[in-house]
């Protein structure tokens, strides 16, 4: 019992924590376990790996300052969509940092004997940015990062990592540094 519910459990958490990195919400899920003597059942909230920032600028100046500012957080770019002024990268491996920042000021791979995870292991990557019109001739920039990590000198499945928030204040930080110019 104890391992279909596990196996269930590991399959749920899965299905939500791969994929694309959309910006639209992802539903709860619950799982429901049938057994001898009753049953149990689990439900796991969604995550949404996104985040919103308003920008007193126009999509046009935000769009053109974003290649510029991916370049200076080391985040090579493979995805550039001008129509739907979506740029970024679904899926590079990072080792220990990007340019010169530790990974682990950006996510959380969680900690072993040897320090903060995110600067040892091998990590896989997703980092996205998406302008869109925003109220009164604003920018609203989407962010979404996601990230998996396991560790370089033994094989081990990949787990999730979590933002802090920061890569995505930075990229911030750029494009408005870029635009006051």
């Amino acid at each position: 019992m104890r391992t279909a519910l596990l196996s269930l459990v590991t399959v749920a958490a899965c299905s939500t924590a791969a994929g694309s990195a959309a910006t639209t919400a992802r539903p709860d899920q619950t799982v429901r376990v049938m057994g001898v003597g009753g049953g149990t059942s689990l439900t796991m909230a969604a995550s949404d790996p996104s985040a919103t920032h308003a920008l007193a600028f126009s999509v046009q100046q935000v769009w053109l300052a974003l290649p510029g500012a991916f370049d200076e957080l080391g985040v090579p770019v493979q995805t550039l969509d001008p129509v739907k002024h979506r740029i970024g990268n679904e899926g590079f491996t990072a080792h220990h940092r990007l340019k010169n920042v530790p990974l682990s000021r950006y996510i959380d791979c969680g900690t072993s004997q040897m320090g903060q995870n995110a600067d040892d292991y091998d990590v896989r990557l997703s980092f996205m940015a998406q302008a869109m019109p925003g109220d009164g001739g604003t920018t609203k920039l989407i962010t979404t990062i996601d990230a998996a990590a396991r560790p370089a000198t033994y094989a081990q499945d990949y787990t999730q990592c979590t933002s802090k928030g920061n890569l995505e204040a930075r990229l911030i930080e750029l494009v408005k540094a870029k635009l006051a110019r």
